[in-house]
This record gives C-alpha cells, structure tokens and sequence, in this order.
C-alpha cells in the first residue's frame, strides 16, 4: 500500500510520506515529543505558532480542557521564531519529517521579516501564515478586509521567495469563496480552512469566564464540512483540520477533497498518539483495498440533500 500523497505547486511535484502533518498548538515545539513519536513517520512537523520574538506568560490557562475538546488561548507566551531557529531547529533529528512553521505577527512588517527569516532557514519547507493578524492587537483583522488581506499575502510571497506558502484560515466562519479569490491571487500555495471557532468555559465557583479558541473532536463534523466547501471552490490544495482522532478520521477528510490532515488534540490526549496513526492507516488502507491515497482524494458522494 502507497501511503504518500502528491501535488504539484508551481510546477513542482510535492511530496509527503502520508498525509499527517501535526498542527500548530497541539506538538508544542517539536522536540518535546521525540520521546514519544518517531518524527520520521510523519508527512511533515508543525511546531506552535510563533510570534517574531519570545513572548511571556499571559496570565490565563494555555490550554482548557472541556468536554470533547479544549480551549485555547496561546497569547504571546510561546518562544519566538528566532529563538526555534536558533535553538530548537537544530536538535530536531536530520532524518524527521519536513519542519513547516506557522507564524503570527502583530503587524504586516513584522509578518514579512518573520516569513523573510524562515525562508532563509534550509530545514523549514514552508510558511503557515495565520490569518488572525494582526495578533493580540485591537486592530480589526486583516482578513476582514480584502485589499488588506490581500496585501498581507502578497507581503508574505515576496519574503517567501521559493518556499511553499500556507495560509491558515481564521478562527470561526469566513465567507469560503472570497477567500479563495484573495489567497490565489495572491500566489497562495496551499490553504488550511479550519482553525477554530470560539468559546468559553465558566468557573461557578470563582464566577469567572475563560475564553478562546474551541477545537477538538467535538468540532469535527464543522471542520469537514468545511474542507468540503474549500475543496469545491479552491484551486489549490486544502489541508484539512479539525477533531481527528483515528485513520478513518483522515480518510473522511480526504474523501471530501483535502491533500493531507492536521492533527492537534488528539497530541494533548496523548503524547505518542502519531506514533502509531501511520501505521493504523496503511491498515485500513490495506483494509479497503485503497492501493494510493491520491486515488480517493474528493471521492466522496452527497446521497442526500441538507435538510435543517
């Protein structure tokens, strides 16, 4: 059984070992997993999203666990890309997966000197740009508007030079097909069309609230659908990601169109929980007699209308 997947960016044949990436905020900064995951059976590495410089301590949980999910709010408190690139990139083993970082910033300027740093580093295969930008800033978000975020993403393609561009949806629901428009004139080379939606959790006994970012199977049925609307509307490929927690979890989202997966929660459940996803999927492709991954990419069928 062939587990790779396949597309062609630009002219160029892009090839993963299969399709499971780790997602930002669910493999913190790579390393910290060797111990669990042999980070050369995955299609690729995706540490925590990163700010140009460290950040400190926000304040509030990191991560919250809650029913069928978690809630995250990162803030500025993870380390900076600098700092991965000088101090962590270099203990990840040569033999690991393709490193992809994802990148926040707070201003347009700072987007492109982060994307400009990276694609000057050898081990990182490409950019995530993550549309909730500007971070942590009053400013309204420039997905909002299209001719900013379109200035975003042609900021982010020139300081990418050859390096693969990734963009990140926002959190929550965006309008789908102006998205598309926007990112592919841009020169966008692959999209990620789910990150989040929000929520909060409430504390009866201190009456307090937390906010942030819901993710996590409880999520997964949104995230699908989804990837499904990107897949009918981009030309590029759709990374799908949301709530998987199984091999067939990623054959859903490629059956709706996605080249390959993100996985995050399922890593804060538990540590080793890639280690052995590769090998569970070539068993269920064994299994369905599925020979190549590419074959059955959008394969999937509406039997019925949506009915509310």
């Amino acid at each position: 059984m062939n587990t790779q997947v396949s597309c062609e960016i630009r002219k160029k044949k892009i090839i993963l070992k299969n399709p499971i990436m780790s997602a930002p905020g669910g493999f913190g900064n790579i390393i910290e997993y060797k111990d669990f995951v042999d980070l050369s059976k995955v299609g690729a590495l995706i540490p925590n999203s990163m700010l140009k410089e460290d950040g400190g301590p926000n304040g509030i949980n990191k991560f919250m666990t809650t029913p069928y999910g978690y809630l995250s709010s990162f803030g500025p408190n993870n380390i900076g890309l600098a700092t991965f690139i000088q101090e962590v990139l270099p203990k990840i083993p040569e033999d690991a997966a393709p490193v992809i970082v994802d990148i926040k910033a707070k201003s347009m300027e700072e987007m492109g000197e982060s994307v400009e740093l990276a694609a000057k580093t050898e081990k990182i295969m490409a950019v995530e740009v993550n549309l909730n930008c500007p971070y942590a800033s009053p400013e309204p978000l420039y997905w909002t508007d299209p001719k900013k975020l379109e200035e975003l993403m042609g900021i982010v393609r020139q300081a990418a030079g050859e390096k693969l561009v990734i963009a990140k949806a926002p959190g929550g629901i965006y309008p789908m097909k102006e998205m598309a428009e926007i990112l592919e004139k841009a020169g966008t080379d692959m999209f990620v069309p789910f990150n989040c939606i929000d929520g909060c959790a409430v504390n009866v006994r201190t009456r307090t609230v937390q906010g942030g970012g819901f993710f996590g199977p409880g999520i997964k049925p949104v995230a699908l659908s989804r990837c499904k609307e990107a897949a009918s509307v981009f030309h590029i490929p759709v990374i799908g990601a949301g709530g998987i927690t199984c091999a067939e979890d990623i054959l859903e989202y490629l059956m709706v169109g996605a080249f390959a997966v993100q996985v995050g929660s399922a890593n804060l459940t538990r540590p080793d929980f890639m280690q052995n996803l590769p090998d569970e999927l070539e068993k269920l492709q064994e299994e369905l007699g599925i020979e190549s991954l590419d074959d059955i990419r959008g394969t999937a069928k509406m039997i019925q209308m949506n009915v509310f």
